[in-house]
């Protein structure tokens, strides 16, 4: 029995009731629900010694491991600056520890420390002090009773940051720490992992050739590292570009991002009844907003096209790449919108629409309050289309941050946007400083 990246295992009380009723050579097949019993997959023998911790930083006993818990479970509809961000697939976390009050050191915290003590180790450049770091496992719950399996791995930077807690008068700030994990590629091991493992360092912890025991069953990659300290060539990286089911592309039913999206969509809906598509004019101004927003600094703001001829694109911006003069290469990129329902799907004849203006040296972005096809995501794929899909998700998320950063509402937010139109040619904006 393995753990897998991104699959959600159950941790409720009939899980673990589940688990203990199961004896040591009861064999579980892959068809059967009870394989995604967090409790079983972590080798469950009694109901005292088990590896399940709420939230935070848990360190079962000395040598063995260490579990990250990050609850992410939305609360309100706020935006938390202080959201651990899980992005295994190019290889890294973000993970705030546990310090939580103005009059503590951080780095004396039960957590933090144990995470400190690991940094020093783990970048010893001694493989034998290396030898001795224990795997960082991260986890993730943002439902009751499930959590997430996010791999393994060890901290790569610390970072010492300020925090603040409650709002208006009662706000009070602390210091704290922002731990940035590189997340090991599983790859060698065919994409599971071993529990196995961590069951043996446990064992192995008891003997003084704990050393040699503990790293027998260790990852092909994890040897690697303790051999060379190298990072990078373990990291996990996920190549090319997949596509996404209907609910990875949409907010989680009732979470914070939901509401967000479903006050986007009211909003413009209400704009324009008539349309067969409300709001779909109106939400150019955003889409454009949010393009620029997720592409950065590089981006050059642009304008939203008459909608009386828009020519199968709804808005213009340019990402500016180097620095000016000749060291510089500027990019038009046309943009599509459409607020949809979250149950409307974007279709690939309307993606086709908007790709089909593209020159040489163009992209494109797609901006919806839905989701995309998986038809219209493998021809995109396939065609290696060079544009930018920002599904309902990403444009509530995106929205969420912004109007937490800039302190207004959403509403506030949605009325300030311009609704200026042009019938420039995509070309100008190349010419505009």
């Amino acid at each position: 029995m393995v753990l897998h990246i991104g699959v959600s295992y159950k941790t409720g009380p009939q899980a673990k009731k589940e688990a203990q009723e199961i004896s040591d050579t009861y064999y579980i097949s892959e068809d059967d629900d009870s394989s995604k019993n967090y409790f079983i997959e972590t080798h469950l023998k009694d109901g005292k010694k088990n590896y399940f911790n709420q939230a935070g930083i848990f360190k079962p006993a000395e040598n063995e491991c260490i579990i990250i818990s990050s609850n992410t479970k939305s609360r309100g509809i706020n935006y938390n600056p202080w959201e651990d961000e899980f992005n295994e697939d190019v290889g890294y976390i973000n993970y705030y520890g546990d310090n939580k009050r103005p009059d503590t050191d951080p780095a004396t915290t039960r957590g933090n420390k144990y995470l400190l003590d690991q940094f020093k180790i783990s970048h010893d450049p001694n493989p034998e002090v290396r030898a001795t770091a224990v795997p960082i496992i991260f986890f993730e719950t943002r439902k009751q009773g499930e959590r997430i399996f996010h791999g393994y791995g060890v901290i790569k930077n610390v970072k010492l940051v300020t925090q603040y807690t409650g709002s208006g008068a009662d706000k009070a700030y602390f210091s704290n720490y922002l731990f940035t994990f590189c997340v090991f590629s599983m790859k060698k091991e065919q994409e599971g992992f071993d529990w196995s493992w961590i069951e043996a360092r446990k064992q192995a912890a008891k003997d003084k050739n704990f050393l040699s025991l503990a790293n027998a069953l260790a990852p092909k990659e994890w040897k690697f590292w303790i051999r060379t300290g190298d990072l990078e060539k373990v990291r996990r990286k996920v190549y090319g570009r997949s596509t996404s089911k209907k609910e990875e592309q949409l907010p989680t039913p009732g979470s914070a991002d939901d509401k967000i999206l479903n006050q986007i969509y009211e909003y413009y809906r209400k704009k324009d009844n008539s349309k067969a598509h409300s709001g779909d004019f109106e939400f150019e101004g955003l889409a454009k907003e949010i393009t620029r927003l997720i592409i950065g600094d590089a981006c050059h703001d642009g304008w939203v096209t008459k909608s009386s001829g828009d020519g199968g694109y709804d808005f213009v911006l340019r990402v500016d790449i180097g620095t000016k003069g000749i060291s510089q290469v500027r990019q038009v990129v046309l943009g599509q919108a459409k607020c949809y329902r979250r149950d409307q799907r974007i279709t690939g004849e309307a993606v086709d629409r908007v790709v089909a203006r593209l020159k040489r040296g163009w992209i494109a972005a797609f901006v919806t309050t839905s989701f995309f096809s998986d038809p219209a995501q493998r021809e995109i794929l396939e065609d290696d289309y060079p544009i930018m899909l920002i599904s309902g998700k990403q444009v509530a998320q995106t929205v969420r941050k912004y109007i937490y950063e800039k302190n207004i509402t959403l509403r506030e937010y949605l009325d300030s946007l311009s609704r200026d139109q042009s019938f420039k040619s995509p070309e100008d904006i190349l010419k505009e400083e």
